[in-house]
């Protein structure tokens, strides 16, 4: 029955192969839903920057080489290493996207400081006063003065030096710039708030803390400082304070020994609150390629200078790049700013014959030695042996992530906390495998010998997709989970198309490899139309999508490819050893026998219950306010799931967001007035009661930080703590672990002891939901901040004996945010993927049963599924049963939706136009009686379909998740799409059809009396 059957042995068995190879080697790429983290979505105007004169003609005409060297600033910027895994790419025509996984951590601490003078309506600078302690002034010894210069700097440090969002008693404020103390360029009255008068004292309170996006919106990052001798060591007041290099590197390789795995920086924030000349000591390590290098063999002592007009960040250059010396040598050259010429050449010219280090992310990336005053710039050379080319450029790259050409714009960030990925993937990987089973055993117990092959043709397909996403290294998204379990269930398809095909053959008398032949035969081209169909769909949803939607394309579309390799090549080779082993018979159950129903008679009546659903559904859509109906890709505004302390109702949430009902939110009605709540089911205590709600800014102009600070105050009462609290008092260090399972305490204590908690003694906390205190003793001094970052860092990097992840409940467990610029252009996607999905199914059908009318008719039965699917969206929107909106992963599920229902329909179509040559009576009687044929078919595929989207369905019903409306409009869309194969695209098709016969039949006789007349 095959012919070639070794060469096709080969082909299956290499495919095999390369997947295993492929998993075992590669493994999955996690999506940040599935894994935790952050995706940041910037935008970069060089229009603007062009005019303002931050970039060149030369690098505006040639963008993509200018993004290039963004991304690599930020790549070097956010992960040095290489070993966060954070990826950088563009995306569109000026969108850059940065992914970091892992899981993010709000800011520890309220950053505030006073009005330093009172500030008129119109103002746009302000002075901020750190406080009187930070006061340098009220020192009388020098030592001190300087103790408290730095303390001063490094408070004002806190707000970002490249621009921020603040908070003025009430009031919103983005500022552009921070000189010293002075915050400059200041933007009023931003999200609904009134440009106000405020006086002197006034609280000024950081809003947009997030250090991600500190690190890549900072236009200089960059640190100049110069090598560290003795006689910067020496107090020349108080000699007791003096100390020398030798000593100190004692000292500072003692605490790496006594603290392995912790940064250089916890030592350096410990000098700087040491008292004497050492406070100005810095210890940093060389950047090394060397993987074994112990890290106090590469750190360097060097000094900050006491003049701060001679401190220098990435801002003060611009500029690095390829150049020579005075030898001709490869060397990279670099130029000053105007403004700091001067002060950069007073600063080279008093250290002459010293060395000097450029410092970016806590690393020295160059040492060099300085020969004479460099005002206007200079060059750093390579020493004795000279740079190579190679190293020249891998250095300018790395200098240039000091500072950026020019300025990138915020539009949009997603972030996922690490316990929120692993509870998608635990009820992704549960679905997945209870739908595999049920559909296995529905194929055994259905098709039997036929149906152990479908059985192994099924696995080997699952086997083949997940290997080819290895192999290529696509992401798998929580969509893709979907788009996986969905194939489960669509990859048997083409199975029982070939089996029932089969059986067609067999209930004629033809003999086992006869009927095999051909079911195969007529049903190849059924099979490929159905299939390019839906991969027509899902290739348009790659190229408009994005993120996690664009990782459920790829996985139905690579779906798509493994199933018919295992349906078109895998079941007929196990077929043909079937039947060489002597089957006598295809046993097999059979519960729809020969139907003689009147679909067409049936259809005049149905047509009007459809007519009826279509237009209430649409209607009732239409009047569901925008604000519900719509997500935040499409509305703009911000999304985040948060957790409480203890079961709250959602009136109370609410409440704690009512400016008329929360004194704390008295002056700031910044989105209250927008703000929804929604309890998230699957988090209920009884009673109407949720530790989990979903809280949705839309519509607004909002960053997405300031949002999630005000929330956080807002609802401060009543949040869940953590997910880590820790104080310490000395060496003594106390706190809280909140989890989202229970843990062995041994284990918690062991994983405490790898964060540098000695002896600790755990216990849970009764009548909580998995919180644990803690109490013991530090291996080494940190304040509780650092303390807290440690411990997160070691619990996410730890499993448990199970070997279960340590997933930390956070309080804010994921976040969205979409800027306005960003909803125009996904709007427009949108309408675009579906209208060019309804566009190709016309010309496709077109091309394959070349008339119209069949194109025609498949879209009407298309925009009627996708119509009551939105009709049963909005009932969910009104009642607020699931969580429901019109977003891209919507938009995904309209158009599998589309796919699936133009794979019901072509399998009519395609046996419609085999029997029209060959069946006598009327039209409407080979409809019918096409529609009986494949009956059986189209049920047992949408009920094997139904199995697997109601599986996803039920295990995602009540979180919140995307997956749960997505789940429900394919729920509906595949009942839909079952009904609207036979009774509207069919009869859709007769109407049409009759119509072009009776046109023709009225050309004709015009034709022949035109061919009589020319006569």
């Amino acid at each position: 029955m095959v012919d070639h059957i070794s060469r096709k042995i080969s082909i299956l068995l290499a495919l095999l192969a390369i997947s295993l190879v492929a998993l075992q080697a590669l493994g999955f790429r996690m999506g940040l839903d599935l894994e935790g983290g952050t995706r940041l979505v910037y935008s970069i105007d060089l229009d603007r920057a062009l005019a303002e004169g931050h970039i060149t003609q030369e690098q505006y005409d040639n963008p993509d080489q200018l993004k290039a060297e963004l991304i690599g600033i930020w790549t070097t910027r956010i992960d040095p290493q290489g070993v966060k895994g954070a990826t950088v790419r563009t995306e569109g025509k000026d969108r850059i996207v940065i992914e970091l996984p892992g899981s993010a951590t709000a800011a520890r601490k309220e950053i505030s400081a006073g009005l330093m003078s009172a500030m008129g309506v119109d103002d746009v600078a302000l002075y901020l006063d750190p406080g009187e302690d930070r006061n340098p002034d009220l020192a009388t010894q020098k030592s001190e003065r300087d103790r408290i210069t730095r303390e001063r700097e490094k408070f004002l440090a806190e707000f970002p030096a490249s621009g921020g969002v603040i908070d003025i008693d009430g009031e919103r404020v983005r500022y552009g710039k921070r000189v010293g103390n002075m915050l400059q360029r200041l933007d009023r009255g931003l999200e609904s708030t009134q440009p106000a008068a405020h006086e002197k004292g006034a609280t000024v309170q950081l809003k947009a803390s997030d250090p991600w996006r500190q690190l890549i919106e900072n236009t200089g990052s960059m640190a100049f400082m110069i090598e560290a001798t003795n006689q910067d060591l020496v107090d020349p007041v108080n000699r007791a304070l003096s100390s020398d290099l030798q000593k100190e590197r004692t000292a500072v390789q003692t605490w790496i020994d006594e603290n392995p795995g912790l940064e250089i920086r916890e030592y350096n924030t410990l000098l700087a609150t040491s008292e004497g000349p050492k406070s100005r000591l810095r210890w940093y390590p060389m950047v090394t390629d060397n993987p074994e290098a112990q890290l106090k063999d590469l750190i360097q002592p060097l000094i900050i200078e006491e003049d701060p007009a001679w401190r220098f960040d990435g801002t003060h250059f611009p500029t690095f790049y390829p150049s020579q010396d005075n030898l001709g040598l490869p060397a990279v050259g670099f130029t000053p700013t105007a403004e700091k010429q001067v002060a950069f050449g007073d600063f080279t010219e008093e250290h002459k014959n010293e060395r000097m280090a450029i410092v970016i992310n806590d690393e020295i990336v160059t040492f060099p030695e300085i020969h004479g005053r460099l005002g206007n710039g200079g060059v750093i050379e390579g020493g004795a042996g000279g740079f190579t080319s190679e190293e020249v450029n891998d250095l300018v790259r790395v200098l240039r992530s000091g500072s950026l050409v020019i300025r990138p714009d915020f539009e949009a960030q997603e972030t996922v906390g690490a316990s929120l990925g692993s509870d998608y993937v635990q009820r992704g990987y549960a679905s997945a495998t209870l739908g595999l089973v049920l559909v296995l055993v529905f194929m055994l117990v259905y098709y039997r010998k036929l149906g152990v092959i479908a059985g192994v043709s099924l696995v080997f397909n699952l086997v083949l997709l997940l290997g080819a996403m290895a192999f290529i290294r696509a992401t798998l998204t929580l969509p893709g989970v979907a788009g996986i379990i969905l194939t489960v269930g669509m990859a048997v398809d083409a199975n029982i198309l070939i089996y029932e095909r089969i059986r067609e053959e067999a209930l004629r008398g033809r003999k086992p490899l006869q009927s095999a032949r051909d079911g195969f035969g007529n049903a190849v081209s059924t099979i490929v139309d159905a299939n390019v169909t839906t991969l027509i769909t899902g290739l348009i949803l790659y190229k408009v999508g994005s993120g996690p939607v664009r990782g459920f394309a790829t996985t139905l579309c690579i779906g798509i490819i493994t199933s018919m390799i295992s349906a078109l090549m895998l079941t007929r080779v196990l077929v043909h050893f079937a039947l060489e082993k002597g089957v006598d018979s295809w046993s097999m159950m059979r519960l729809v026998t020969d139907t003689k129903i009147r679909f067409m008679d049936i259809s005049k009546k149905t047509v009007w219950a459809s007519l009826l659903c279509m237009v209430g559904g649409v209607g009732l859509f239409a009047t569901v306010p925008s604000d519900i109906a719509l997500g935040i890709e499409f509305s703009g505004g911000t999304t985040m799931t948060i957790r409480t302390e203890s079961p709250m109702s959602v009136d109370a949430v609410r409440d704690m967001l009512d400016p008329a009902k929360n004194d704390r939110i008295a002056k700031r009605t910044l989105f209250t007035d927008s703000v929804t709540v929604k309890a998230i089911k699957s988090t209920g205590q009884g009673e109407d009661t949720y530790l989990g709600f979903r809280i949705e800014s839309k519509g607004k102009e909002s960053d997405q930080t300031t949002i999630r600070q005000d929330v956080m105050d807002y609802l401060a009462p009543i949040l869940q703590k953590g997910p880590v609290e820790a104080s310490v008092v000395d060496t003594a260090a106390t706190g809280r672990l909140y989890f989202e399972f229970p843990h062995d305490t041994a284990e918690i204590a062991a994983s405490l002891l790898r964060s540098g908690v000695k002896d600790a003694q755990v216990a849970a906390i009764e009548g909580s939901n998995n919180v644990y205190s803690f109490e013991g003793t530090l291996a080494a001094p940190k304040n509780a901040n650092a303390l807290m970052t440690d411990i997160e860092a070691t619990f996410d990097a730890q499993k448990d004996a199970s070997g279960g992840n340590f997933s930390l409940s956070s309080p804010v467990s994921s976040l969205d945010s979409v800027g306005a610029q960003m909803v125009e252009e996904l709007r427009d996607n949108a309408l675009l993927a579906i209208l060019l999905s309804l566009f190709a199914a016309v010309m496709y059908i077109r091309v394959r049963f070349a008339e119209y009318s069949y194109g025609f008719a498949a879209v009407i039965a298309l925009v009627h599924d996708v119509f009551i699917a939105l009709g049963a969206l909005a009932v969910m929107m009104y009642t607020g049963w699931i969580q429901a909106e019109i977003n891209l992963a919507m938009i995904a599920a309209f158009l599998t939706i589309i796919g699936y229902s133009l794979n019901d329909t072509i399998v009519v179509f395609d046996r419609i136009r085999e029997n029209l040559p060959r069946m006598k009576g009327d039209m409407a009687t080979v409809f019918d009686r096409s529609i009986n044929q494949t009956l059986s078919r189209t049920l047992l595929t949408s009920l094997t379909t139904l199995i697997s989207v109601a599986l996803l369905f039920l295990f995602n019903v009540g979180t919140g998740n995307v997956i749960e409306g997505f789940s429900f409009a394919l729920l509906i869309g595949v009942i839909v799409g079952t009904y609207s194969s036979m009774f509207i695209a069919t009869p859709a098709l007769l109407w049409l059809e009759k119509r072009r016969l009776a046109s023709l039949s009225h050309e004709e006789p015009h034709r022949k009396e035109v061919a009589t007349s020319t006569k």
